[in-house]
């Protein structure tokens, strides 16, 4: 299933971790990013940092140091989430 984004990317419907491969930059930057595929095989992560193809990993199993910027933003979409799920409806009156 796919869905559209902003500037006709088309992107996968379901989120993979990805990290950069080991010396594509340095140990510091190679944190585990919540991203969605592109069409082109490129991902695009939660923080807006573009991974191409040839400079990432896909991460299968729960390891490494998580991206802060990923992780918030998924923090935040869940309370909203949860936040909508338990306010009350009001009526108008």
């Amino acid at each position: 299933m796919e869905q559209e984004r902003s500037g006709g990317r088309t992107v996968a419907a379901f989120p993979v971790r990805v990290r950069y491969r080991a010396g594509a930059v340095g140990e510091a930057k190679r944190v585990v990013h919540v991203a969605m595929p592109l069409r082109d095989g490129d991902y695009l992560a939660l923080c807006e940092e573009r991974l191409t193809v040839a400079d990432a990993e896909v991460i299968s199993d729960l390891l490494g140091m998580p991206c802060m910027a990923c992780t918030r933003v998924m923090a935040l979409r869940s309370r909203v989430t949860a936040c909508e799920a338990i306010a009350p409806e009001l009526e108008a009156g």
